[in-house]
């Protein structure tokens, strides 16, 4: 029986838009925008930054020194913080399964991220845990920071149902016996979560 539900954040619970974020990045800089692409997509500071292992400022450096980027500190967290839109049909969801399980957020994130996102998103102090890649030093779809979440819910594995949009971070939860459904459309959520027998 499903006892917790542990739910990712980015294109989940809120909608991520990172083109714009690349769109607007690059016209701060000298590099093209398919550079600032894929610089953005295999930066080793953002995986760090992700992890905890460098501040918001060293971050910062990092991207401005890379894409030759003519803004400040502030600006550059503004942009950072313009690439999210409520889910509101996942909003009400969560307020329903609330009533009959425990919530607890998952999350690969950064400082600046959830930040934001907490001071705008009034729909995240609904959860009972919250579990962050940048505060626990590791990222999905890394097993530490799934067996951080069973030792933070205190459930077993299959009392506990995973909600990710991503394929792989729904397969690394199922190897350790965390049932789990990909996010790919609210009506598909909805008819997964009924076949499980969640109640709404």
């Amino acid at each position: 029986m499903i006892k917790t539900i542990l739910c990712d954040l980015g294109n989940v619970i809120v909608f991520v838009n990172e083109d714009k974020l690349i769109k607007t990045l690059a016209g701060f800089s000298n590099k093209d925008e398919k550079y600032v692409h894929g610089f953005f997509n295999n930066s080793i500071a953002r995986s760090g930054f992700d992890k905890g292992k460098i501040s918001a400022e060293q971050f910062f450096r990092n991207f401005k020194n890379n894409l030759s980027l003519k803004l400040n500190f502030n600006q550059f967290r503004k942009i950072w913080c313009s690439c999210f839109s409520p889910n509101k049909e996942m909003e009400g969801l969560l307020k329903k399964l609330k009533k009959n399980y425990n919530l607890v957020l998952l999350s690969n994130t950064d400082e600046m991220h959830f930040t934001y996102i907490k001071n705008n998103y009034p729909i995240l102090n609904i959860f009972d845990g919250i579990i962050l890649s940048y505060e626990v030093g590791y990222k999905k779809p890394s097993p530490l920071i799934y067996l951080h979440a069973l030792k933070k819910t205190g459930r077993f594995p299959s009392h506990i149902l995973y909600i990710d949009d991503i394929k792989e971070y729904v397969r690394a939860a199922r190897f350790l016996g965390i049932k789990s459904v990909q996010y790919k459309n609210f009506k598909k959520l909805k008819i997964d979560l009924k076949k499980m027998n969640i109640k709404i």
